[in-house]
């Protein structure tokens, strides 16, 4: 009963947050024909790695997936602020959810709930966008993109953090039961279970660290200023 209490008024606080941050989007004058097919190529890709097995969550291990999903919603917030990555994040966050559906088994199975699948992301590409933003007013190409890759690296580390604060808020037992156990057998799944989220995190944190400042150079060329706050 409280769980689903706790969700309706994060939906609710969810949708009200959303409005309040696009209410200028929703304008005529603000939707240019650029604007949206820029929008809608960055919600192609981010469906199509969600949606197509073995592209954007690939199974490393049962019940285990490496996330790639994370990489356009970052670029996408290095070239557009804050609003945008928001936007984005909400739509990695509805291709975990569709994911979880499809092929949940393990500790994913849990992303079946909206209130685990979709905040975390979200609350990413909105932050993602504003630790960006500072990153626009340095003007030597090396420093930036050494800044930017270190930022996109510790980023998906903190998306990593918010996606298991989230499960451990709401499904504590249940998350905790993958990692500790009485049984020595057990135990020493959970040591493997641990050691392949470390290495997965590892792996989506370095990835991201060499793509995003490298497409986010040639995006910038292509597109200048279109659509940043």
């Amino acid at each position: 009963m409280m769980q689903t209490v706790i969700f309706w008024c994060g939906i609710i606080l969810l949708l009200l947050l959303f409005i309040f941050l696009f209410r200028k989007e929703f304008t005529r004058s603000s939707l240019t024909a650029k604007s949206v097919a820029t929008d809608g190529i960055f919600a192609a890709i981010i469906l199509l790695l969600g949606l197509v097995p073995q592209l954007g969550y690939i199974q490393v291990f049962p019940g285990i997936a490496l996330t790639l999903n994370h990489i356009p919603v970052l670029i996408g917030a290095a070239l557009f602020g804050w609003k945008r990555g928001a936007f984005y994040g909400l739509l990695f966050g509805v291709t975990s959810l569709i994911q979880a559906f499809i092929n949940g088994s393990g500790l994913n199975i849990l992303f079946i709930y909206p209130w685990v699948s979709i905040p975390p992301r979200f609350l990413f590409g909105l932050i993602a966008g504003v630790c960006f933003a500072p990153l626009r007013r340095q003007t030597k190409i090396w420093r930036s993109t050494l800044l930017e890759g270190g930022l996109a690296f510790l980023l998906t580390l903190l998306h990593t953090g918010l996606v298991f604060g989230d499960l451990f808020l709401f499904y504590y037992e249940e998350t905790l039961s993958f990692f500790v156990s009485d049984e020595i057998v057990v135990q020493g799944l959970g040591f493997t279970f641990l050691g392949a989220l470390l290495l997965g995190a590892l792996g989506e944190a370095l990835l991201a660290a060499i793509l995003v400042p490298a497409v986010d150079k040639g995006a910038r060329k292509a597109i200048g200023n279109l659509g940043r706050e």
